[in-house]
């Protein structure tokens, strides 16, 4: 829509243009509504007939004497143009993106009027949205010519314009703004009685819905009346302000007067009726409940009650000063209240939003004024960039002086050092050596922090499971022969024995159990938990999966499989079997460099009964502290308590004292680093066990000192085996 500058509170002079009268009028709001405080009003007394040049230069003269009166100094014009100028329709648009509303607008009135669009100004507004997603668009357009003649009164003035507003549209802002058209719903017609025109504004329910302007007015009774009894024009509206009235039905008491103004009268109600019936044949339309009016003609007497008898409907005159406040300078709009209305609309649109907002200023003064601000924008832009320059220009050569400065000085300081760097700075400088040999030193002692730094983060908190092993056994009677650090793996070896023949074997050095099947008694082999013997013979070297603890922290890997206690191999395919009574040697494993850090704990000790060594592994996985608990169920083995020897027997905790048998263990538990995978040792989690050495034979199991037989277990009958050296015990299936 067409605009120059925002609608809101803003200083312009506002000038009602009409036909017989001109008027001046200043509107402000202040916290309880609004105020009126400046309003002139001066009559033209022209008659219709005059040139149209002399009737522009009495206006000018009359508007020129108000303002020096009013002692207003708004540059800026808002003014209206008369209803019967403009183009008005309300129509109801289709679903369309809202910026195509303007096309759509522009080519309406395009069809409508016969007039390019550079001839025209125009404007639209979205009054509301339809139920199918569309819109109510009420378009007013007009030829520039209209305009252009109401501007030479604004040169005159030496003002420049700031808003063209239409006249039945301002009338109708301000009765809208006091509530002369009552309850949301009702449709009213707003009546307008001009000197030259009478203008019909309906609004329903809530929404301004029609506009029509007739080409009857005041002046025509005025004409009617000089006519009739040989007056010149100003002796007849002189006459018809004093004494004309409109008809009351009387032939009698209206007399020849009565008579010729209710010809006017009847011409003029004949179209407002044509009027209304169009209304209601509309889209949108109905039939009108009530009339208010407004303008000159309003002042007629008898014109309220003859337009209810003519229109047959409620008919009041509209109180436009309702809630008004009227300062000092403007008691002259007491007067005549009725022709206020057009004036006060005009000035409502200095004070901020409006319900019907149009704007008809021609396309070439909006042209015009962006120029001009276009201009205004870069004339400021350029002083904003010659003052930059005028302030930078000295402020960077001050700084330049400074830098300057500063290096002079650091020049001098430099030259202190070496001098030759002075005049060449890429030269290498005399304390490059000093400079090297210094990072060096504190490279050598980054590393050496950073060596304390990994000893720390990889320190064990041995104490902290030492003391959750001894709170873990407090319930149950568990004690302890040793417990020590380990290193837990799994890796791959080669078993080193071969069997063949039947009959009960040895194990082997360091070997857990050697194990034939299909009734074969086997010798064990070295280094495995547990081995298969098949029937092949020697030669044979199966892989064996081997869950390796290498024993005592910080001794060299080959003193940990000679001698630490607890080394353990597991496998699906054991070692060979060696010939009956023969004793197979165990292949080592490879070797290691160097011993890892410990990630385990290996204890051995004894308990009650095997409920309480279960319930023991339970709590110690249920701490938070170990990773995962591993229970060599081999090593659950009845153990008398007189062969743990005098030593052993008296440390016995009170729980079982007087008992004649305890049960031994071996207990694996890791306590930090990778996860060892449980499928590789069972799909328990436990390993297969080991023997408790010094144990004796005793209830059909075989017990040699550092190894022993185990009964059979899974419906497999056992063969009383010797134990090898430093083996758990040695075993054969039938």
């Amino acid at each position: 829509m067409a605009s120059l500058q925002s609608p809101r509170v803003q200083k312009r002079l506002v000038l009602d243009i009409g036909s017989s009268a001109v008027r001046l009028c200043e509107l402000v709001k202040t916290k309880t509504g609004y105020q009126v405080t400046k309003y002139f009003q001066r009559d033209i007394d022209l008659p219709p007939s005059a040139p149209e040049a002399e009737r522009l230069e009495r206006t000018a003269e009359l508007a020129n004497e108000m303002l020096k009166e009013s002692k207003l100094r708004a540059r800026k014009a808002v003014f209206g143009v008369p209803g019967q100028s403009v183009f008005t329709r309300t129509r109801a648009l289709p679903p369309v993106p809202e910026h195509k509303v303007s096309q759509i607008v522009r080519y309406e009135i395009q069809q409508q009027i016969p007039f390019s669009l550079d001839q025209i100004a125009l404007d639209y507004q979205v009054l509301s949205r339809t139920e199918a997603g569309g819109y109510d668009v009420l378009m007013a357009a007009i030829k520039v010519d209209v305009v252009e003649k109401r501007l030479d009164i604004i040169k005159k003035l030496k003002r420049s314009v700031g808003l063209v507003d239409v006249a039945p549209v301002a009338v109708y802002n301000w009765l809208k703004t006091t509530g002369e058209f009552g309850e949301q719903g009702d449709c009213v017609a707003l009546i307008d009685f001009g000197a030259s025109t009478t203008d019909i504004v309906i609004e329903r329910e809530g929404q301004f819905r029609f506009t029509r302007s007739l080409n009857l007015g005041g002046n025509d009774i005025t004409n009617a009346i000089g006519n009739t009894f040989g007056m010149e024009f100003a002796e007849a509206e002189r006459l018809k302000r004093q004494r004309g009235f409109a008809p009351t039905g009387d032939l009698q008491r209206d007399g020849k007067g009565g008579e010729v103004v209710g010809q006017v009268l009847n011409r003029l109600v004949t179209e407002i009726t044509r009027s209304f019936s169009y209304f209601r044949s509309q889209p949108g339309g109905g039939p009108v409940s009530r009339v208010v009016i407004t303008g000159g003609g309003a002042c007629l007497r008898n014109i309220v009650p003859y337009l209810q008898r003519q229109l047959n409907m409620e008919v009041r005159i509209a109180q436009p000063l309702t809630g008004l406040a009227i300062g000092p300078g403007a008691q002259a709009i007491n007067e005549h209240p009725e022709q206020s209305a057009a004036a006060l609309g005009l000035a409502l649109r200095n004070c901020g939003d409006v319900p019907i907002s149009i704007n008809l200023i021609p396309p070439r003064i909006i042209e015009g004024a962006r120029r001009k601000q276009q201009y205004v924008y870069w004339a400021a832009s350029l002083a904003v960039v010659l003052a930059i320059f005028a302030t930078i220009i000295p402020d960077m050569q001050n700084k330049i002086a400074e830098v300057e400065r500063h290096t002079e000085m650091a020049r001098d300081v430099i030259a202190k050092y070496d001098p030759t760097l002075v005049n060449q700075p890429t030269a290498p400088c005399q304390f490059d050596q000093q400079l090297a040999s210094a990072q060096n030193y504190i490279r050598v002692i980054k590393q050496g922090i950073d060596r304390i730094d990994n000893y720390y983060n990889r320190r064990r908190p041995w104490l902290q499971y030492i003391n959750t092993l001894n709170e873990a056994r407090q319930r149950d009677p568990v004690w302890f022969t040793r417990v020590f650090t380990t290193m837990l793996t799994i890796e791959d070896a080669r078993a080193g024995g071969a069997g063949g023949a039947r009959g009960g074997g040895g194990g082997g050095g360091g070997g857990l159990m050697g194990r034939r099947e299909d009734g074969d008694d086997g010798g064990g082999g070295g280094g495995g938990l547990r081995g298969a013997g098949a029937r092949a013979g020697a030669g044979d070297e199966p892989v064996v999966r081997r869950l390796a603890s290498s024993g005592f922290a910080g001794i060299t890997s080959d003193r940990a499989r000679d001698t630490a206690p607890g080394t353990m191999g597991l496998g699906r395919d054991g070692q060979a079997a060696g010939r009956r009574g023969g004793r197979a040697g165990a292949q080592q494993a490879a070797v290691p460099e160097q011993v890892p850090l410990p990630n385990g704990l290996e204890i051995h000790g004894y308990a009650r009964d095997e409920r309480i060594v279960l319930d023991f592994v339970t709590a110690l996985r249920a701490r938070d502290e170990f990773e995962d608990v591993f229970l060599d169920e081999r090593s659950v083995n009845p153990v008398s308590v007189a062969a743990l020897g005098r030593a052993t027997a008296a440390g016995l905790p009170a729980a079982v004292a007087g008992q004649n048998q305890v049960v031994s263990f071996v207990i694996l538990v890791q306590v930090s680093g990778p996860e060892l995978n449980p499928t590789e040792i069972g799909a328990t989690g436990r390993l297969a066990g080991v023997g408790a050495p010094g144990a004796t034979q005793r209830d059909g199991i075989g017990l040699r000192q550092g190894g022993m037989g185990m009964r059979e277990r899974g419906g497999l009958q056992e063969r009383r085996g010797r134990g090898g050296g430093g083996g758990f015990f040695g075993r054969g299936d039938r």
